[in-house]
């Protein structure tokens, strides 16, 4: 990945991917015209829909380097977990890697989790969400 790219961008990259790895398993990918949605794609397949958000990064967390930290929140000022009405996954995106992790909203109770690379996914992980 490019040294000097902003947040957004990086965080374009691994919508993209994302998105990529949908199509690859056969999913339909919307993708909301605004930045407001609450959700980054909405995928459907066999007239199912669900909504994504995409949180990306492109290393490992200091000082260590044995993990990643993905925030499973949204919210600046305070994090509040995403909930089920909103969104039904958090995809989590490491560049470095090109490996996914995913994570039901029905399932999490932290906002931040950690993850590990030898735990992460290629885009086959998109085959049954």
């Amino acid at each position: 990945m490019k040294e000097g790219l902003s947040n957004r961008q990086i965080g374009a990259v691994g919508v993209y991917k994302t998105a990529e790895a949908l199509f690859r398993n056969g999913y339909n990918v919307l993708v909301p015209l605004e930045d407001f949605a609450g959700y980054d794609l909405v995928a459907e397949i066999n007239g199912r829909f669900v909504k994504l958000q995409v949180k990306t990064t492109t290393k490992l967390e200091p000082p260590y380097n044995t993990q990643y930290r993905f925030t499973l929140a949204n919210g600046s000022a305070k994090k509040i977990l995403y909930r089920h009405k909103q969104i039904d996954y958090v995809v989590c995106y490491a560049t470095d890697l090109d490996k996914f992790w995913i994570h039901n909203v029905k399932n999490i109770r932290k906002i931040t989790k950690k993850e590990y690379p030898h735990t992460g996914k290629d885009w086959t992980v998109f085959k049954n969400i």
